[in-house]
């Protein structure tokens, strides 16, 4: 795929960066089984019926990609993935409460640390009894119970490793000094780890509700599922490199960013000059290389996740030429693909889901 620094990452190593936290796939052998609670203490399932509405309305009004995806999904699993969207949404809502100032940040620190430990008690097997949520909880906590109560193999690590992500973006403040963001990225395998908090472990999250084809085991399409998260990230990086400065936060690797005679300093003041466009082409030749990585993955899949998975990956990735058609103006304009082509993409993916992987 990309000139120059391709970043080729073996799934050893791949695993490895899930190791970081508690991502990783679970060891064989050593998963205890899950003891759920009573159902009848818990929400009502007129009440876990309107969790995943409100879910399914949340996903539609942040990400008309990632809802165009799950609509191609059987309808068990759309539940479930956008059950697991909206709660990854609302972490998300909440650091980007304080990064636009709208929201204290101990407000936001309480809320994270709430939403951990409702997440704990959720996955706790030792439980024993009592209801898994209660029935005033959040829409997004009683419609993932619910998931992870129907859902074998799902596991604590990726979300616990998701907040310690969203966390890290949390704890970033402006240097009155210099004006630049207290927390940058030294190089791409500081980013690539951010990218694996925040959006890799997505991949682990949903793996267990999308399925594995016969002969793969859920480790082994990890892998990909990684890379796909980690590509999705970085395209999210280069469509919103103004709207993040405009935060106070720079996302790109800063070795790379010197290697093309640039300082943060320009990059947040919106410099858009032939260095920035050869920055940008490398970045957007890095992300489309870990698409490729992902895209090997999609045969390890179930039949029926294929098509959503490939639609997702593709119409996301298509935001990179997006960027390059606007000139490398990621600054004061918005890459997006419209709903048009997104259907127009619609038979040659399904060909591939169905008759070439």
């Amino acid at each position: 795929f990309p000139r120059g620094r391709s970043d080729p990452m073996s799934a050893a190593y791949a695993r490895s960066i899930a190791g970081l936290g508690h991502g990783g796939p679970p060891a064989r052998g050593r998963r205890r089984p899950r003891r759920v609670a009573a159902v009848a203490v818990g929400p009502s399932p007129e009440a876990v019926e309107a969790a995943y509405t409100a879910c399914e309305e949340s996903t539609r009004a942040s990400s008309a990609t990632f809802f165009f995806a799950t609509l191609l999904m059987r309808p068990t699993q759309r539940r479930s993935v956008q059950a697991i969207y909206a709660w990854c949404r609302e972490l998300d809502d909440t650091v980007d409460g304080v990064e636009a100032l709208r929201a204290p940040k101990e407000e936001a620190d309480r809320k994270l640390s709430a939403i951990e430990a409702d997440l704990r008690a959720l996955f706790d097997d030792d439980r024993g009894g009592g209801p898994v949520v209660a029935p005033s909880s959040a829409p997004e906590t009683i419609a993932l119970a619910d998931t992870i109560r129907r859902t074998p193999g799902l596991e604590a690590g990726p979300f616990l490793d998701m907040i310690a992500g969203m966390r890290s973006d949390l704890a970033v403040t402006l240097d009155v000094s210099t004006g630049l963001p207290s927390r940058m990225f030294d190089d791409w395998p500081a980013l690539r780890e951010y990218c694996y908090a925040v959006a890799g472990t997505v991949g682990l999250m949903t793996l267990p509700v999308m399925g594995t084809a016969r002969g793969y085991t859920v480790e082994q399409a990890s892998t990909p599922g990684i890379e796909l998260g980690i590509a999705l990230q970085l395209t999210n990086i280069l469509r919103d490199v103004g709207e993040d400065a405009r935060r106070g936060r720079l996302y790109l690797p800063l070795d790379a960013v010197a290697t093309h005679g640039l300082t943060p300093r320009e990059i947040l003041d919106g410099v858009l000059d032939e260095r920035y466009e050869a920055l940008i082409e490398d970045e957007i030749r890095r992300a489309e290389a870990h698409f490729g990585r992902a895209a090997d993955g999609v045969r390890m899949l179930a039949p029926a996740a294929r098509l959503p998975v490939l639609a997702a990956a593709e119409i996301y990735g298509a935001l990179l030429q997006k960027v390059r058609d606007n000139g490398y103006d990621n600054h004061t304009k918005r890459a997006y693909t419209t709903t048009r082509e997104k259907l127009r993409a619609l038979p040659g993916l399904a060909r591939r889901a169905w008759f070439e992987t």
